[in-house]
């Protein structure tokens, strides 16, 4: 749930095959961040190889995380996120996450669905709240839609880590 400093833009690539991410990341207020994602998935062709040659498929999408609670000395910050809100689904995936210091200690503990919720540990935490959460469909789309059934539905996973501060 940490955010970058307001008026913040930082880039970042990475590669991992078959995946290879380039991205950009604005944090324009304390509160809000979001991230402009292209991604080159390099083991599987844009089309028919007449059609591309050896083009390699391209997928673009946008996250959203904002800040819900501030941290203080007795509660720690919360954030929502959303990842790939109006791609094609294929990196889709959304999060609730609380973050405390602690010394040079920063814990976090939260819930990932979609991509991040993969393992599925936890069976549709939020199919309380009604039908529409209980499933979560693979289905990809052209992109450039958003996909709101999706969101926070199906299973979760437990998200956790554990980050030491040098620098202290």
């Amino acid at each position: 749930a940490r955010f970058s400093p307001p008026a913040t833009l930082r880039f970042n690539y990475s590669s991992s095959y078959p995946f290879e991410f380039t991205s950009v990341t604005a944090t324009p207020y304390s509160w809000l961040e979001a991230t402009y994602r292209y991604t080159e998935i390099e083991n599987v062709l844009y089309g028919p190889s007449g059609y591309s040659g050896n083009q390699t498929l391209k997928d673009k999408g946008f996250d959203v995380k904002v800040q819900l609670i501030k941290e203080n000395s007795k509660i720690p910050s919360v954030a929502l996120g959303m990842r790939d809100i109006a791609g094609t689904g294929r990196f889709s995936s959304e999060y609730l996450i609380a973050t405390k210091r602690y010394l040079n200690y920063d814990f976090s503990l939260g819930l990932g669905w979609g991509l991040l919720g993969k393992e599925g540990s936890i069976k549709k935490p939020l199919q309380f709240l009604g039908d529409n959460f209980n499933n979560r469909t693979d289905d990809q789309v052209k992109g450039g839609e958003f996909s709101t059934s999706k969101w926070f539905s199906g299973d979760a996973s437990l998200l956790a880590g554990i980050e030491y501060d040098l620098k202290k």
